[in-house]
């Protein structure tokens, strides 16, 4: 058995600069047995002019163009929603994929045909292309060493232990039959929904953890996660994710899923110092009130501490850190 039908899902917005990459790595792949939908959610001109003279032009594609800017997510739902797939894969206008992405999604599919869902670790680079330290293949390497099947009683409690396991929409491939019972995106949420949905998703069935990446994910300045670090959305949703797993039913025995939230939650802490020391305030004083509310403030200020020291070694070239 393997993957029939795989229709790619790329969302769109504003200038796309790095557009034209992701295109030349969709268009350039080994198996050339895609579809294309380019969900337009309100790009520039110069967007537009490219997607007329390339990627509209080939048959695989379909162009949607929204009258009103959707957002990301919501974006997503609506092309969920209105057209039909076997399988779905996503892939950002600011990223691109292997030349054998697809490929080897469809290797993967036929090797392990109950796998509903595909993660993949991914390679990441800067905004010029070039490579950078692997987060994702350093907090994969934590769950498994080799591409495997994960049950949702380990899956789920990595989901709080490690975070949002892909790390990035990027690269996320599923069958049309896990999306109708998992359920949409949330889609007034800007950050976390993709981490939210793979609670409810990985619930449905094991999970196929792919370990030879499929993609290349870009860091940039002007990438959405960045605004919306500034703008508290990001802060907000994690705590809503995790206040979800901390009720899970799969980690009410697991005696350290408080001590993984408040390490988690550091990194949010210790953006919000970050954002003082620049001079923005306004989000500093409603986001350490949101923290105290959640899990408490001040173990999540200790598992700041207790991670200062490594921080110190890595700020130079982790900025994750």
């Amino acid at each position: 058995m393997t993957i029939n039908q795989l229709v790619v899902i790329l969302p769109v917005y504003g200038d796309s600069e790095f557009l034209p990459e992701a295109w030349d790595s969709l268009k350039t792949q080994t198996d050339p047995d895609w579809q294309l939908l380019l969900a337009d959610d309100g790009c520039d001109a110069k967007a537009h002019a490219f997607i007329k003279s390339g990627p509209a032009l080939d048959k695989r594609t379909t162009w949607i163009r929204r009258s009103k800017n959707l957002g990301l997510f919501a974006n997503l739902n609506e092309v969920l929603g209105e057209y039909v797939s076997d399988w779905w894969l996503l892939l950002c206008s600011d990223d691109k994929l292997l030349p054998n992405a697809i490929a080897n999604l469809r290797h993967l599919h036929e090797k392990w045909p109950q796998s509903q869902l595909i993660i993949s670790t991914h390679l990441s680079i800067n905004s010029n292309g070039t490579l950078r330290p692997s987060i994702s293949s350093m907090y994969h390497d934590q769950l498994c060493k080799h591409t495997t099947l994960i049950p949702a009683q380990v899956f789920i409690p990595a989901l709080l232990r490690l975070g949002s396991l892909n790390g990035n929409l990027t690269g996320m491939c599923f069958s049309g039959a896990l999306w109708n019972s998992a359920g949409c995106f949330r889609g007034e949420w800007r950050h976390a929904a993709d981490w939210e949905w793979l609670i409810r998703a990985s619930e449905q069935g094991q999970v196929l953890f792919n370990r030879n990446p499929i993609a290349f994910v870009r860091t940039h300045d002007k990438q959405l996660s960045n605004s919306n670090r500034r703008s508290g959305d990001e802060l907000k949703e994690i705590l809503v994710v995790q206040q979800l797993l901390l009720a899970h039913p799969m980690l009410q025995n697991e005696s350290k899923r408080y001590k993984w939230a408040f390490h988690w939650l550091q990194f949010q802490l210790w953006n919000l110092f970050k954002q003082a020391a620049t001079g923005h305030w306004q989000g500093f004083w409603p986001g350490l009130l949101e923290i105290h509310k959640s899990v408490g403030l001040w173990p999540v200020f200790i598992a700041l501490l207790a991670w200062l020291p490594k921080r110190l070694r890595a700020l130079r070239g982790s900025s994750f850190l």
